[in-house]
């Protein structure tokens, strides 16, 4: 890692994780962040329930107020805590930016019934979330399976056959 820094400042450049650190420390600083937040009327950002804190940070520190600020996601579909994302981000924005409208969209345009009854009984076993309740206007299809397999590669085996099948 020491080698890997010491190249990055030999070269000049920053990765992703500084650019991020970077600009954290440019808006918190009082004058520069006076300087930055005034360029900016609004700010969208997409997929929020894979936001890390220090993400959440820089958009706190960038919309103070929370004017100007939407941020989509699903709380269902956060699924890259491996990589420090954090669901509190989410499920703490309404007490984070007070006065928040949560618009919660439950319609799904491309999964059935069958299924979406499934995610709702999966998502609904969650500790903390947002209340929603999936549906959709699709024809409906089978209920989907459940299928247990012991290793990836009976389970590659079974989806292959499943799709050869039909």
């Amino acid at each position: 890692f020491d080698a890997y820094v010491d190249r990055k400042e030999a070269a000049a450049v920053l990765d992703y994780d500084d650019l991020l650190i970077f600009w954290h420390a440019l808006l918190v600083d009082p004058k520069a962040g006076d300087q930055v937040r005034k360029l900016f009327d609004c700010v969208l950002v997409d997929e929020y329930q894979d936001t890390n804190v220090l993400q959440a940070e820089l958009l706190y520190a960038l919309c103070p107020e929370g004017r100007g600020l939407t941020v989509v996601g699903d709380d269902a579909q956060s699924i890259y805590s491996f990589r420090a994302a954090t669901i509190r981000n989410i499920l703490d924005f309404p007490n984070q930016f007070p006065g928040t409208r949560v618009v919660t969209l439950e319609q799904n345009y491309r999964s059935t019934q069958p299924i979406l009854a499934a995610s709702n009984r999966v998502i609904a076993e969650a500790r903390e979330r947002f209340t929603k309740d999936l549906w959709s206007q699709r024809p409906d299809r089978p209920p989907p399976q459940l299928v247990t397999c012991d290793d990836e590669h009976e389970q590659v085996d079974f989806v292959v056959q499943r799709i050869l099948d039909h």
